[in-house]
């Protein structure tokens, strides 16, 4: 995989994302949401299409260093992504860093329709806000997936700071490694993701990496919405 950044783009339709799964992600079964849900729900679905700007980015790097202490470095900039992530990544020969974004627009018209006092309408939106980038994500790793197969390589798990005693102060050494138009994504004082519905982190690949079952019943951060949808499968 040759080294370098590699940006990405996609329509809000080549996502495929569906009824069944925004009810599952509001915890309902597939098919099983009362009404109103399901119009408000394909109502929001086809507003989507003019809202999403999915943009994303790649830096590939086979500068890959590995510290079991929990520090591994990329390009020579070091992170210190916590015992648990280096655990998953012992055996990755390199690194793939990324961002990614559904837009802002998703996001600001659901706190536009929440502040009008339309809370469902703009709850429904935000999960769509979430799920459109968590999908844009997906697909940009199944490429990824395709491409080191044919080498003969594979990849792990991603991971983002935040997560996993990966401290999220650490979005400003990835943010540097990439160039300065970060797919319209800003960063706050904090390191929170401007627009909210956006997402970074890395993807280790190599021969010997595998992907593991994510481990969200041991998770501290209690109101990521795919904890949430990830345990209630598992009941």
């Amino acid at each position: 995989m040759n080294p370098g950044i590699r940006n990405f783009t996609y329509s809000f339709d080549e996502l495929g994302l569906n009824m069944e799964l925004i009810e599952e992600a509001m915890g309902y079964e597939k098919g099983q949401s009362p009404e109103p849900f399901p119009d408000m729900i394909s109502f929001a679905l086809s507003q989507s299409v003019g809202l999403a700007d999915i943009r994303g980015s790649l830096r590939v790097s086979d500068h890959f260093l590995f510290d079991r202490t929990g520090y591994i470095e990329i390009d020579s900039v070091t992170f210190g992504v916590g015992k648990k992530i280096a655990r998953q990544l012992k055996s990755a020969e390199g690194g793939i860093l990324f961002i990614c974004t559904a837009g802002p627009g998703i996001g600001e018209k659901s706190k536009e329709l929440m502040s009008a006092g339309d809370l469902m309408e703009g709850y429904i939106l935000d999960v769509i806000g979430s799920l459109t980038v968590d999908a844009a994500i997906d697909k940009i790793q199944t490429s990824l997936e395709d491409e080191l197969l044919k080498e003969g390589k594979k990849i792990a798990n991603r991971y983002s700071p935040g997560y996993c005693g990966w401290g999220l102060s650490e979005q400003k050494l990835l943010f540097d490694l990439f160039s300065d138009n970060y797919c319209g994504i800003k960063l706050t004082e904090s390191c929170l993701m401007e627009p909210v519905k956006s997402v970074s982190g890395i993807i280790g690949f190599g021969e010997e990496v595998r992907k593991t079952a994510y481990e969200c019943d041991l998770c501290e951060l209690k109101t990521c919405t795919y904890r949430k949808l990830r345990l209630a499968k598992l009941k």
